[in-house]
């Protein structure tokens, strides 16, 4: 487990791991869970008991993902990051401090069950508000740091700690990104794109409409701290079979305002053609 840039959500000093343990020099201490990922949520950052995606919703999503219905988002994510500098066989070889310096970090805020992270390579770290969530990334994904915290409070690691921030699909704390991402970081974003999903939620929905603003509001909403610097498009149109689009409905909150009635209607479908579409956004730090 990758552990230099977390702190201490007590004190905001850095925590070492000493066997199963993590200790601040102020002696808080927060212990590894069986499955292998740290609970920082403080109980004064949470709204109720276990906050975030219940099990249901993480395990219809995982099932979703595992299908292979967003393998091409999965895909454009990577080569998102494909430049980023890790480590060759060589450096590898080389003492471990060696290894860190060359290998940019990355953090996904908000990472659900872990899929589009446990997609890429690197030094990466997951947070997420869901206990469930977590710990069903850590039972899969052994080789990442998990961590369960609120990211739209202020985020465990510290200043300039990471060289690339995702957040797809997810709240946005455009304030702690700036503070953690370095100065030549960047920030990914993944914004639903024009009439993603629109066939299925138009079924749900009549009133449904795109969402082709989306990723200009994104911008807006970013620019007071980041600067857009490039716009990437994924759109495909896939054919979802019945437990397919039974996961779907189970795992996306847009669909929580749809009526009960609507939503058998749909599950009673044996199979739908659907728009899937996405808009990656990256980001610099202004100067």
């Amino acid at each position: 487990m990758a552990h230099s840039s977390i702190i201490c959500p007590v004190c905001k000093k850095e925590l070492l791991l000493n066997n199963r343990t993590f200790l601040c020099e102020n002696n808080h201490s927060f212990d590894l869970a069986k499955e292998g990922y740290l609970n920082l949520l403080l109980s004064h950052q949470r709204k109720s008991k276990n906050p975030g995606d219940d099990k249901a919703m993480i395990q219809a999503r995982r099932r979703f993902f595992d299908s292979g219905a967003f393998d091409p988002v999965t895909k454009a994510i990577q080569h998102s990051t494909s430049h980023l500098p890790h480590p060759t066989h060589e450096v590898r070889l080389e003492p471990a401090t060696a290894t860190k310096q060359s290998e940019v970090a990355i953090l996904d805020c908000g990472c659900g069950e872990g899929h589009f992270l446990g997609a890429l390579s690197g030094r990466r770290f997951g947070v997420d508000v869901s206990k469930e969530a977590i710990r069903c990334a850590a039972k899969r994904y052994k080789d990442v740091t998990w961590i369960v915290a609120n990211g739209m409070r202020e985020l465990p690691f510290a200043d300039q700690s990471f060289g690339c921030i995702l957040s797809i699909l997810a709240p946005r704390n455009t304030e702690e990104f700036a503070r953690i991402l370095k100065p030549d970081g960047q920030l990914i974003l993944g914004i639903p794109g024009p009439n993603h999903l629109i066939e299925l939620r138009t079924l749900l929905n009549p009133e449904a409409g795109d969402f082709e603003e989306k990723a200009d509001e994104a911008t807006a909403k970013c620019a007071p701290l980041f600067e857009e610097s490039a716009r990437d498009s994924v759109s495909y149109e896939i054919t979802l079979n019945q437990k397919q689009i039974t996961d779907l409905i189970q795992m996306t909150p847009i669909f929580w305002n749809s009526s009960p009635e609507a939503k058998e209607e749909v599950r009673q479908l044996n199979e739908l053609n659907i728009t899937i579409s996405f808009v990656l956004q990256t980001f610099r730090v202004r100067r």
